[in-house]
């Protein structure tokens, strides 16, 4: 696939050299002559440009830039899959959101016409290029409404040797967004540093298994 990255930042970088080694990418920036300093040799231009040319988008923007880059793509990410990476911190790495919506949904609301899926949020930017820490991948929590979309970024999380596990429709972004902010806070916070990450243990369960389970009354 062509993959367009959104972004020219750390996060933007790591997936950007992660997915390059079996798609072709173009990075999309508001300044391109000026973020061709910081990845000498990459493909960047316009984010319009970059969202036009390319099969699937990755918006790997701060959140609080992540409106104007949509804006930006004029449209372009209709159709398409838009792969939402940011995590809704605001000024002072404040927390912009509760539990009745996510950042990925208010996101979908202003690419109406993209196929928005949850991603890659719980990873820190340098662990997206092996995908694991150890012997350990790491887990990729994914969010979406369209099925079909959804299995292609899975598709596109193992080929980075993560794990990913389907948390259901975009409204579960309301609970990935919030692991996101926790690994911030003990990596950061907690000054624990970026060499930690999620892992998802056990085999999982079939779903009619799980369905007869209840929550309230975990099998021992």
């Amino acid at each position: 696939m062509k993959i367009a990255i959104i972004g020219t930042g750390n996060v933007a970088k790591s997936i950007g050299e992660s997915v390059s080694k079996n798609n072709e990418v173009v990075y999309g920036s508001r300044n391109p002559e000026e973020a061709k300093q910081k990845i000498p040799g990459a493909n960047i231009t316009t984010i319009e440009e970059a969202a036009k040319s390319a099969d699937m988008i990755v918006l790997a923007v701060p959140y609080l830039a992540a409106k104007e880059a949509i804006h930006e793509m004029k449209k372009a990410e209709e159709g398409k899959i838009l792969i939402d990476v940011t995590n809704p911190l605001g000024k002072d790495s404040r927390w912009e959101k509760g539990f009745s919506e996510s950042g990925a949904e208010e996101i979908s609301k202003h690419a109406k016409g993209a196929k928005v899926v949850k991603a890659f949020n719980t990873i820190f930017a340098e662990n997206m290029k092996s995908g694991q820490l150890g012997s350990n991948k790491l887990t990729t929590f994914i969010a979406g409404d369209d099925e079909d979309a959804k299995a292609k970024v899975m598709e596109l999380a193992r080929s980075m040797n993560m794990e990913p596990v389907d948390v259901g429709p975009l409204e579960k972004a309301r609970y990935i967004e919030p692991a996101g902010l926790l690994l911030i806070e003990l990596g950061y916070g907690k000054k624990l540093g970026t060499g930690i990450g999620i892992n998802l243990v056990g085999a999982p369960q079939a779903p009619a298994q799980a369905e007869a389970q209840s929550p309230e009354q975990p099998q021992q």
